[in-house]
C-alpha cells in the first residue's frame, strides 16, 4: 500500500513508565534498547510515580533522564502524551521487554517513524500474540483498527488523552483515540515482544484487576459499539475485540 523506506532524518523519543521495577528495568528493557537503532542514549526517558520512586531510580540509573510523573497507567500515559512536543515521535516501552519476536529486528523504530509519516497515520504497534503460525498468516503489516498492545507501541504524538475508567484497556482506548484521529493504524503483524503480563510492580497483578477490568470493558463498549465487541476468555477475563473491517 505504502513504500517502505527506512528514513533516520527524525529525532526519536524513547519512554518508559515503570514502577518499583528498577532492576528490573535495567535487566531487560534498558538491555533490550541497546540491540535498537535510531536514538541516543540522551533521548530515554524514564517516567516514575513520585519522588521516592525518583530517588530509588536515580540511585540505579544516574546517567539517565528521569522524570517524575503521576501514579497509575492512565495518568502516567496522560502525562507522557503532554511532556513531549504535540506531533514529536515517541516510542513508549513497558519496564520488562526482553527481546523482540520471533527475532531482532534494529530498525523497527525507525521503519516505523517512516510508515507513520508516509501514511499521515499516528500510531504505529505490534502483534499482541507471539505465535509465529498465527503471526505468519497474516499481511506483515496492516492500516486497518487492529490493537495495538501497550507494551510497545510508537506515536507522532497528538496528545490524546485516555479516560481513567478504561485503565485495565488503557491500550485498547488508545488503540481507538488514534485511529478516530487519522482514520488508519500502521501494525506490523509479524512483530511481537517477550515480558511478563501482570507481573508484581507496574499497574499490579491480575486477581486485582477482575472488578476493574470488567468496568473498563463495559465503558469501552458503551462508548464505542461499532469499533468493538465483548467476549470472555476461558480464565474468565472479560475481553474487547476491535471491528477491523470498520470503514469511515
Amino acid at each position: 500500500m505504502f513504500k517502505n523506506k527506512i528514513c533516520i532524518d527524525y529525532t526519536m523519543k524513547i519512554a518508559i513508565p515503570s514502577y518499583n521495577r528498577v532492576e528490573t528495568l535495567g535487566n531487560k528493557t534498558l538491555k533490550f534498547l541497546t540491540t535498537m537503532r535510531g536514538f541516543k542514549h540522551e533521548d530515554i526517558t524514564i517516567f516514575v510515580a513520585d519522588l521516592d520512586q525518583f530517588t530509588l531510580y536515580s540511585a540505579y540509573y544516574p546517567e539517565y533522564n528521569i522524570v517524575i510523573g503521576e501514579l497509575g497507567i492512565v495518568n502516567i500515559r496522560n502525562f507522557i502524551s503532554n511532556y513531549y512536543e504535540y506531533d514529536e515521535y515517541v516510542v513508549s516501552l513497558d519496564d520488562d521487554i526482553e527481546c523482540l519476536l520471533p527475532g531482532p529486528n534494529p530498525e523497527l523504530f525507525i521503519e516505523g517513524e517512516t510508515l507513520l509519516r508516509e501514511t499521515k497515520f499516528s500510531l504505529w504497534g505490534v502483534n499482541a500474540v507471539s505465535n509465529n503460525y498465527f503471526m505468519e498468516s497474516q499481511q506483515r503489516v496492516s492500516y486497518t483498527l487492529k490493537f495495538c498492545i501497550g507494551g510497545m507501541f510508537g506515536v507522532l504524538n497528538k496528545k490524546l488523552m485516555l479516560n481513567p475508567l478504561a485503565a485495565t484497556k488503557e491500550d485498547i482506548e488508545n488503540t481507538i483515540l488514534h485511529y478516530l484521529h487519522s482514520h488508519g493504524i500502521v501494525r506490523f503483524n509479524h512483530v511481537s515482544f517477550k515480558s511478563k503480563m501482570f507481573a508484581d510492580g507496574g499497574i499490579g497483578n491480575k486477581a486485582a484487576r477482575l472488578f476493574q477490568n470488567e468496568q473498563s470493558a463495559y465503558h469501552l463498549f458503551y462508548k464505542y459499539p461499532k469499533l468493538l465487541s465483548l467476549f470472555t476468555r476461558k480464565d474468565g477475563w472479560l475481553e474487547c475485540r476491535l471491528n477491523h473491517r470498520h470503514k469511515f
